[in-house]
């Protein structure tokens, strides 16, 4: 793997991504998918639900999702590993999810705002997964590709290619 794509831009200054035990996969912060000069304002803290208690509190409309589409450029082509949150959007015939965004936060769904695009990873997974609880977190290591895809659900500015998943250890 070339030295030059292992490396990222963080605030003027060049810092080497940490690599996974064994392997060149990339270990990532979920700011690194962010262009560098967008790191600095970076918080990681989802934002506050939004419940509309006035029509209906459950049915009230769906949070928007911010559409910033600002990407780390750097990322793209590169075996990555990033911990978050799934939200599935497909299943297959045995009810395992084969797609899925991956989440930096819990709950982001209809009434918490999805993360923006540039926050926000959709993933496929040949052989599916067997999704036992919604508030795990997992580690997703795969191929990380800069397209932008755009489901019913929200827009995401990188694609994920799945090889390995496993629950996060905290």
């Amino acid at each position: 793997m070339n030295v030059i794509r292992r490396l990222l831009v963080c605030l003027g200054a060049v810092i080497p991504l940490s690599v996974a035990a064994g392997a060149n996969v990339l270990d990532l912060e979920w700011e690194e998918l962010l262009p560098p000069d967008a790191r600095a304002g970076y918080t990681g803290e989802p934002p506050p639900p939004l419940h509309d208690y006035l029509s209906g509190g459950e049915g009230g409309l769906a949070a928007l999702q911010p559409m910033t589409f600002e990407i780390n450029p750097e990322l793209d082509g590169l075996d990555v590993r990033l911990p978050g949150f799934i939200v599935p959007l497909e299943l297959d015939a045995a009810g395992k999810v084969t797609e899925f965004f991956l989440v930096p936060y819990f709950g982001a769904c209809i009434h918490v705002p999805p993360p923006p695009p540039n926050q926000l990873v959709y993933v496929t997974i040949e052989n599916g997964l067997v999704l036992d609880s919604m508030y795990s977190a997992y580690w997703v290591t795969g191929r990380m590709s800069t397209e932008k895809r755009t489901t019913r659900l929200g827009a995401s500015a990188y694609v994920l290619d799945a090889s390995k998943i496993e629950e996060y250890e905290y």
